[in-house]
């Protein structure tokens, strides 16, 4: 026989605090109505319901309900009530507040719930001696259930030190995720509408139920509607002194992790891809945003989601190339796009492997109309409530939190209030306040609102090639838009891309002439047409967008983004800055009616990354011929453009480019744009190797 377990002796006190718990929990769930109170700063449960409680038990006992039960400052101390056990001093865990929180919030929850994001509850309890419990909390959609049962995520410390309702009170347990139990909502029960929550059984961690009337009451919060947020991102590829370089799939997923927690989402729609940078290394942030502008219009011309913003991500391998948006529109307008760098670096604060998350999510809020915090360096902001960029005044009322991600090793963290600063400041520890937090989701519910379809941002396209007309005079676009980048003070710019405009496609309003009105800082930025002689044949302003981000002692730069009338007999598009030309392009003549894919795929080159080299042969092609190369892993339900403005059709694809769904065969397809018309020349199976 083997040995037997020890009998394990407890004492009388505590097999009474057992069965005054069992008593409790009996009572309690004999109560057929509960009060649902939505939760807020007053919302602890007060004596007179705890003594209503109490006084509907059967057999008289001596219970001492700590003083303050009420958590506003207030209390009569000890006081006797009628308990079904026999007479002992014990005490009751009680309520002190719950505060739900999906990023940041306050405990009179100001900031807006998100239907459908992962959401934590954060319980305060009472008790009148040190103790660490689990616990269980119920929650429903309705105040009288059904009721579904939570346990807690960790233990939390009870210090009867660490008591009452008020913020004050509640300051040191907020600030320590010791001190709160903590629950994960299941996603079932975060649709939009009320939830109802009460606290159920308390434990102390050895087993053993504590006596609780945490559980008198119902709190209620309600989710607002869900926000769908749509990025696409484009992992730039560039080659510097023989190498070459790309954000790693680390980089991307941290990126999308980043998103989806902080972001006031409750679906992220991440699309990926890779593109090579057009302009060569080192470039600026405003031409990378100008090819992404390009890229996006060609991929909302063949069925990308309108609303699906572009961000640019570029290794800081080979140099660091400081992030930018290409403006901060005040209004919903998902095509403003922006780029930055990400790497390995920790900026003293953040090491999860890549800064490239918050970073995007800075660059990305200017997308959303978000100006700078004023703090820590950052410049060209607007006021910010709280001081030095932090998540909360010195009350400490908002309290950050990051739901963690267990499939990247991410647990569950608090931010803080005064230690974690605002995203759109140049702090370290960033995060959303509640300031930016609400801002965002108010624009991603008016950016939801918006058409779906594919519509004027998009390249006008002829899908069908036999339909391209042999005369370019047979197909006129509603104009073409001119899109680029420059450098205001190095005078200094390029043309990105000259593509058809699709019907309603806003450009500049001014009528041509010879005189242009002055631009940005005084600067005559202008597009001009000539004629086959070279003859000018229209000039007018052109649309120039600021860069965000750049400090006084940098050079300003922006990117240009026109859309003009064509006038017969345009064949080349000028863009002018205070009279010199910046950049000069041909456009028009018939688009090359066949292309055909090069027979074998040869390897791209000496990377290691297994990427494989794509190339046509396409006769007879006008001098202003361009190409863009498109992908599909779905059969061609889907695309997504991996270059564009190419001189030559030929493109580089990266490894996991190649790498699509199991059975499914990846197609490219090649584009020709001309400025006044774009077509798909070539559709052709790719063999990965």
């Amino acid at each position: 026989m083997g040995r037997a377990k020890p009998s394990t002796r407890i004492s009388d006190d505590r097999r009474r605090e057992v069965d005054l718990a069992h008593a409790v929990d009996t009572a309690l769930t004999r109560l057929d109505v509960v009060e649902a109170i939505p939760i807020g700063p007053d919302a602890a449960a007060d004596d007179a319901a705890i003594e209503a409680f109490v006084g509907g038990l059967d057999a008289p006992v001596e219970v001492n309900v700590a003083a303050n039960v009420n958590g506003n400052g207030s209390g009569g101390g000890e006081r006797a009530a009628a308990l079904p056990v026999p007479p002992i001093r014990l005490n009751l865990v009680t309520l002190d507040g719950i505060e739900v929180t999906q990023a940041v919030q306050d405990i009179g929850h100001s900031v807006p719930l998100v239907a459908g994001k992962a959401t934590i509850v954060r319980v305060y309890l009472k008790f009148p001696a040190p103790v660490e419990v689990r616990g269980e909390l119920q929650a429903a959609r309705s105040a009288t259930g059904p009721w579904t049962p939570i346990p807690s995520i960790g233990p939390a410390q009870l210090d009867p030190a660490r008591a009452g309702g008020t913020l004050a009170q509640l300051r040191s347990r907020r600030a320590d995720l010791r001190f709160s139990l903590n629950f994960r909502l299941p996603a079932t029960l975060t649709g939009p509408g009320p939830v109802f929550l009460r606290m159920s059984a308390v434990r102390r961690t050895t087993g053993t139920p504590l006596p609780s009337v945490a559980g008198i009451q119902v709190r209620s919060v309600t989710f607002a509607r869900p926000a769908t947020l749509r990025v696409r991102l484009v992992r730039m590829i560039y080659t510097m002194a023989g190498r070459t370089f790309q954000p790693t799939a680390t980089d991307a997923s941290l990126f999308g992790s980043w998103l989806g927690r902080a972001y006031p989402t409750d679906r992220l729609l991440l699309s990926t891809g890779t593109a090579t940078a057009n302009p060569s290394a080192p470039f600026d942030a405003a031409q990378i945003n100008a090819q992404l502008i390009a890229l996006r219009a060609v991929d909302v011309g063949t069925g990308t989601d309108p609303r699906t913003h572009y961000y640019g991500m570029v290794s800081d391998g080979g140099f660091f190339m400081r992030g930018l948006a290409s403006g901060i529109p005040q209004t919903p307008a998902p095509g403003t796009v922006a780029s930055g760098p990400t790497g390995s670096s920790t900026f003293g604060w953040d090491n999860d492997g890549s800064y490239g998350d918050w970073y995007g999510g800075h660059e990305l809020g200017h997308t959303f109309g978000r100006f700078h915090a004023e703090f820590c360096g950052a410049i060209g902001g607007a006021p910010y409530p709280f001081p030095n960029g932090q998540l909360s005044g010195p009350d400490e009322a908002f309290v950050g939190i990051d739901v963690g991600d267990p499939a990247l090793g991410l647990p569950l963290k608090l931010m803080g209030s005064v230690a974690a600063h605002d995203v759109m400041t140049y702090c370290n520890s960033q995060w959303l306040s509640s300031f930016t937090y609400g801002a965002i989701y108010q624009r991603l519910v008016a950016e939801n609102a918006l058409a779906a379809g594919a519509g004027a941002e998009g390249m006008a396209m002829v899908q069908d090639r036999d339909s391209v007309p042999a005369a370019v005079g047979d197909a006129r676009p509603a104009g073409i838009r001119i899109i680029g980048s420059v450098n205001l003070t190095g005078a200094a710019g390029s043309i990105s891309a000259v593509l058809p405009a699709a019907p309603g496609v806003a450009g500049a309003a001014d009528e041509p002439g010879d005189a242009v009105p002055a631009g940005p800082d005084g600067h005559q930025l202008s597009i001009r047409l000539l004629d086959a002689d070279g003859e000018p044949i229209d000039e007018r302003p052109a649309a120039f967008l600021p860069s965000s981000c750049e400090d006084p002692d940098q050079d300003v730069t922006g990117v240009l983004d026109s859309v003009v009338p064509v006038p017969s007999g345009a064949s080349a598009v000028e863009v002018l800055l205070d009279g010199a030309v910046l950049d000069r392009r041909p456009i028009g003549g018939p688009v090359s009616r066949t292309a055909d894919l090069r027979p074998g795929v040869a390897d791209a080159g000496p990377t290691p990354d297994g990427g494989r080299q794509l190339s046509w042969e396409v006769p007879d092609a006008p001098a202003g011929q361009r190409y863009a190369v498109q992908l599909s892993d779905d059969g061609g339900a889907s695309w997504r453009t991996v270059a564009v403005d190419l001189a030559r059709p030929e493109v580089r694809l990266a490894a996991d480019e190649l790498a699509g769904p199991a059975g499914e065969p990846l197609l490219a397809r090649l584009l020709a744009v001309t400025g006044l018309s774009g077509a798909v020349l070539s559709t052709d199976p790719v063999t990965p190797g």
